[in-house]
């Protein structure tokens, strides 16, 4: 079903706070495809990276549109303890999960193994990363671009990145590069909209 982004703000919004649970996102996010107009002001894409644009922010949740490049990935890391429902919109993106040995840090001597990926989600998958073992990695090793929708609930602004090679997961703060579809910047490099 396709719906505007404002519509996906207010169905988000009309969740009551202790509903706002994995099952009840997910089947709000289930087939839902984004008017590609009403998005078109929240895609921003750089070169060489992915992008984080804010569409909608409060106490309970935030939505963003992440902007994938061919070939990017996010590094490898975890949601703070909050839920993270992923939808993807345009393009495909490869999903891969990963365990922590070790708990969920931060510091040195934090093994991470594999835990499964999809090679290949194409726009419609939904997916959810829940608790101290959602660590995962989303990238597009594709040649097109992809779009992806976030639900994060509840907000957060920084994260643990883990290197599995040096063993170590560090906090990552995170960034906005557009708020509402007004462009904040990336470090000087030319800005693109889809």
């Amino acid at each position: 079903m396709q719906v505007a982004v404002d519509g996906i703000v207010k169905t988000l919004c009309g969740v009551p706070p202790l509903q706002f649970l994995p099952g009840e996102v997910c089947r709000r996010l289930q087939g839902v495809n984004l008017d590609p107009q009403s998005l078109a002001p929240y895609l921003l894409f750089a070169p060489r990276r992915y992008t984080r644009n804010l569409i909608y922010r409060n106490d309970l949740f935030e939505l963003i549109a992440l902007c994938w490049e061919p070939h990017t990935a996010s590094p490898i890391h975890n949601h703070s303890g909050q839920l993270c429902w992923l939808s993807i919109q345009a393009g495909a993106l490869r999903l891969e999960n990963f365990h922590s040995l070790d708990g969920p840090g931060p510091g040195d001597g934090i093994r991470i193994v594999p835990k499964g990926a999809v090679e290949r989600a194409d726009a419609g998958i939904v997916d959810l990363q829940q608790g101290d073992d959602g660590i995962h990695r989303v990238g597009n090793p594709f040649e097109t671009r992809a779009v992806s929708l976030h639900v994060y609930s509840r907000p957060y602004d920084s994260c643990l990145a883990y290197d599995p090679v040096t063993q170590s997961a560090r906090e990552m703060r995170l960034a906005y590069h557009s708020i509402g579809g007004n462009l904040i910047g990336l470090s000087g490099r030319a800005e693109e909209r889809q």
